[in-house]
């Protein structure tokens, strides 16, 4: 509406504007008409004065010496002011054709002023006298003529111009009229537009406003209207609908409060009973008249009766633990002085026997219109046993179960704290033993988890004694620990820590009546600048522990860098391997088996090779046991037995014999789990050989890591028909017990007894004695690592069955172990194919 009105206005004074321009436009220029006019006028009257002058000077030289004559000096002076109006006139023109006449005037007037003098001065007779008088007069008569020529020229012309300028006049005079009535008619226009542009939406709303008024509410205007009516409108609507609410609102809160009122005397009854049952300690302070009021449930609370403590905030804060007192006292004034929304605190205080009990406050104070606060209410509650709860749930969740040392979380916090306080202060030492105890599993295993339990209460005992209040031993997991010393000397003050270990931890152990010992393998990792992070300073401390386990065990061993090194290069290989199992990189190859009694060859031995692309072959020694700690050991193994039992078919096929080729496999420890059989079973199936063709081989460690699973699982493979050896015997348990509860057909001699075995005595009864008591549990000897004559020789007359190694034949790819079966075919002699991982 403010731009209407405004736009409007410039229109109506531009309108005024443009009339009154104009207006001035016609009268500048019917002024200066005027004013020529005026000045033709002023001309005309020199030239009648000039006229009249003439006329004069003529009757006075007629009359001239008569009794109407006047003084002849008279004369003169007509003449010569006749000179002088005829320069005045000449003055007055610009004209050339005016200004050529008024000269021609000016000539005669010379002429006539000469003529006068001639006749004036004149001595002549009479004729004479005469005639001049007459040339006098005839200068005088063209005077007149010229004169009065140039007169009627004159007002011909002033006439004509006078006509012009009153025209000019008049259309000025119209001009101006349709002007002003051109912006009067505009001016009634806008004025009508803005009234009723004004004037209708503020009766609509006055309208509307009355009938609100009126009790109308929720009224809504039905016209929309623009600009500032138009919000007016619609606040007025909003205003309309927001009253109804309101009032709709208000008369339930009303209800409402009129509920409440009739509650509030039966309440006020009902809250004193409560103050007197409730559990929780009330308190109420009137700030007005600081009269302070503490329910008898909150003395009972303290072991008071309720006249032993009197009721005031200061009696409250004397029994408040003098740490805990100006904590609660600025809470409290805080929410008073309205920088909280409310009060609650957790304090200690003292009981009436002495002892100091855990408190939670809360309160809210309740505060006038200006926002102070004119009283302030709260309850008090025992919650002793919930920070004792929280206190011990905070213990267990830094702290191990069993032991109650420090875990691992608690542990990584103080190293992080170590390294902090390294990197401020350059000279500040420290050290990581990470400590794993040999042979746990073993004592675990066969005196039970009570047992385990125990050993490591006193393991984690001892590790105390060894150690100094500020250092930390944590329990990481299982039979890990890690040690934290702070602020050493040295780095040999760490080595003599984990000597002492090393020295005094094996010390005798009694568990359940039996004594029992134990080592430890132990790694450091001394502090560095280059640690930023506990959990780099614990990895390279567990590395070292490894490599301490690899070199013996019950040793230490201190990090360096090579470690990390090794550790990369192993996960490198990882890397590699699972990419090669991918791209189907692995290949066997095999090396035949020999039999002593029948003088050929009887089978083969398949070893598993990696041939990474652009690379030689990684022997099995360099990634098997690798993929057995990854569990990469579980895919290959069923990628072996498949191609094994396939290329036994194809083999069987393409090299029929007397007898049926048989395949022995090898299996790890992660393969001979549940589900063995039921795989096993889906591969013969698939290759289409017999079970009997199928012998698998397993080390004493694979068995006794389950001996239960181990019998079932080796039971129901003897009962599907598959063959049974046992592997690299006399390297592991070697116990006469295990041959007796297993069913094996076959077992395997370790090279490491065979070598050299003609020249050393022990080696020659080691082999001797598993000979015969495999023969005497009805088993068949196969000798591995046969490379010599003199072992071939020696075997032979020891009784061993069969022979397999580089003496006999070197492992053979598939295209020379086709050429090798072929010409063992030709001879006419029967095969048997081992396969091994």
């Amino acid at each position: 509406m403010k731009q209407k009105i405004l736009l409007s206005l410039i229109a109506l004074f531009s309108l005024f504007a443009l009339g009154a321009f104009v207006a001035n436009l016609n009268v500048t220029n019917t002024t200066s008409t005027f004013n020529r006019l005026i000045a033709l006028h002023q001309i005309e009257d020199l030239r009648r004065g000039l006229l009249e002058k003439i006329l004069k000077a003529q009757s006075d030289l007629y009359v001239v010496n008569t009794p109407l004559g006047k003084d002849l000096n008279l004369i003169i002076e007509n003449v010569f002011s006749l000179e002088a109006s005829a320069r005045g006139c000449l003055a007055c023109h610009h004209n050339p054709q005016v200004t050529a006449a008024l000269e021609t005037t000016k000539d005669l007037i010379h002429d006539y002023q000469e003529a006068l003098s001639f006749y004036i001065t004149a001595s002549a007779n009479k004729e004479r006298i005469e005639a001049l008088k007459r040339e006098a007069s005839l200068i005088g008569n063209r005077i007149i003529t010229n004169t009065d020529r140039m007169i009627l020229t004159a007002n011909k012309k002033i006439k004509l111009m006078t006509r012009q300028t009153l025209a000019k006049v008049e259309a000025a005079r119209r001009t101006l009229l349709y002007t002003l009535s051109a912006a009067f008619l505009f001016g009634v226009l806008i004025s009508v537009y803005l009234v009723r542009s004004m004037t209708v939406p503020v009766r609509d709303l006055v309208a509307a406003t009355r009938r609100i008024a009126a009790g109308e509410l929720g009224y809504r205007l039905p016209t929309a209207y623009k600009a500032e009516f138009g919000e007016l409108a619609d606040h007025l609507n909003m205003m309309s609908l927001a009253l109804r609410e309101n009032y709709t609102s208000l008369k339930e809160e009303i209800a409402e409060r009129r509920q409440t009122e009739e509650a509030l005397l039966e309440s006020r009854e009902r809250f004193a009973l409560a103050a007197r049952a409730a559990n929780d300690g009330l308190w109420d302070w009137n700030l007005k008249t600081d009269v302070f009021y503490l329910s008898p449930r909150w003395k009972l609370l303290l072991g008071f009766a309720e006249d032993e403590v009197g009721n005031g905030f200061e009696e409250w804060l004397a029994l408040v633990h003098s740490e805990d007192r100006n904590q609660l006292q600025t809470k409290i004034y805080a929410h008073i002085d309205g920088h909280t929304r409310h009060f609650e605190d957790e304090y200690r205080i003292r009981h009436k026997d002495g002892s100091y009990r855990w408190m939670l406050c809360k309160g809210v104070a309740v505060r006038d219109l200006s926002g102070n606060a004119y009283r302030i209410a709260g309850s008090q509650t025992d919650i002793t046993e919930q920070r004792a709860a929280q206190e011990q749930l905070l213990h267990d969740a830094f702290h191990d179960g069993l032991t109650d040392l420090p875990n691992r979380a608690l542990f990584m916090n103080r190293l992080k704290h170590a390294i902090n306080t390294a990197q401020r202060h350059p000279d500040y030492l420290y050290a990581v033993l990470f400590l794993d105890l040999d042979r746990f599993k073993v004592i675990n295993d066969s005196l039970g988890h009570l047992a385990g339990d125990k050993l490591l209460l006193v393991v984690s005992q001892r590790l105390l004694d060894f150690l100094r209040p500020t250092d930390t031993v944590a329990r990481l997991g299982g039979d890990e620990f890690a040690i934290l010393l702070e602020d050493i000397r040295d780095y040999g003050d760490a080595i003599t820590i984990a000597q002492r270990i090393i020295t005094e931890l094996p010390l005798p152990i009694l568990i359940a009546g039996q004594e029992t010992f134990t080592t430890a393998s132990i790694g450091i990792a001394f502090s560095s600048e280059d640690y930023e992070r506990p959990e780099q300073l614990l990895r390279d401390a567990d590395l070292a522990m490894y490599q301490a386990k690899a070199n013996g065990k019950a040793r230490y061993e201190i990090f360096h860098q090579a470690m990390h090194q090794e550790t990369i290069q192993r996960l490198r290989m990882e890397t590699e391997l699972r990419r090669g199992i991918e791209n189907h990189e692995l290949c066997v190859h095999y090396q035949p088996i020999y039999s002593l009694r029948a003088k050929r060859t009887t089978g083969f031995e398949a070893l598993v090779r990696w041939s990474p692309p652009g690379r030689e072959l990684v022997p099995p020694d360099d990634f098997i046991s690798l993929a057995e700690e990854t569990g990469l050991i579980t895919d290959i193994g069923d990628w072996i037995i498949s191609a094994a039992c396939s290329n036994a078919s194809r083999w069987a096929k393409k090299f029929p014999t007397d007898f049926p080729l048989t395949v022995n496999v090898n299996l790890s420890s992660r393969e001979f789990v549940p589900g063995l059989c039921e795989k096993i079973m889906t591969t013969l199936s698939l290759s289409g050989i017999d079970p009997s063709v199928v012998r698998l081989e397993l080390t004493e460690s694979t068995i006794m890591a389950d001996p239960e699973l181990a019998a079932h699982l080796l039971r129901q493979l003897k009962a599907m028909g598959v063959g049974l050896l046992i592997d690299d015997f006399g390297t592991g348990y070697s116990s006469l017990s295990h041959l007796q509860r297993f069913p094996f057909d076959v077992l395997k001699i370790d090279r490491s007894f065979v070598k050299d075995v003609h020249l050393e005595r022990e080696k020659l009864e080691i082999v001797k004695t598993i000979i015969d008591l495999a023969h005497n549990l009805k088993m068949t000897v196969v000798a591995e690592g046969v490379e010599t004559a003199a072992e071939f020789n020696l075997l032979a007359e020891l009784g061993c069955e069969y022979v397999q190694g580089f003496f006999i034949a070197e492992p053979l790819d598939a295209d020379a172990l086709d050429s090798y079966i072929q010409t063992e075919a030709m001879q006419q002699r029967p095969l048997r194919l081992e396969v091994r991982q």
